[in-house]
């Protein structure tokens, strides 16, 4: 488990905050001297029915819910390997999916994976 907490040893993080971990914010935060940085919680179901699409204009990938034409996530080259994504689901398997689809969307590689299995009351 240590070279998982050497991750994070003597690094300057962007922590995890409700609707600010956006990419502006997060580049900014690494503009700054950032080492890693939080997106705000994703929920499951949203980046599960999400399609990825390459914006030229922005140089980012985003990922649009296809009911709404909303963007979930937006991410670009210079957060690459800095950005950590958080996933709000109640599901482990959900979370595994969408871990999958982002890793395959935009990481170089897939990178580990740990859930904690507890029970939703929903």
């Amino acid at each position: 488990m240590s070279q998982y907490q050497d991750m994070y040893r003597g690094k300057n993080i962007l922590a995890p905050m409700v609707r600010i971990g956006t990419l502006p914010m997060r580049l900014l935060a690494l503009e700054n001297g950032a080492d890693l940085v939080y997106t705000e919680e994703l929920i499951d179901w949203k980046l599960l029915r999400s399609l990825r699409r390459e914006n030229p204009a922005l140089g980012t990938i985003d990922f649009v819910d296809r009911t709404d034409g909303t963007v979930i996530f937006r991410t670009c080259e210079r957060e690459r390997g800095r950005v950590i994504l958080q996933i709000g689901t109640c599901d482990p398997e959900r979370a595994f999916q969408v871990a999958r689809l982002m890793s395959a969307s935009f990481c170089k590689k897939l990178f580990f994976f740990h859930y904690q299995s507890v029970k939703c009351d929903a």
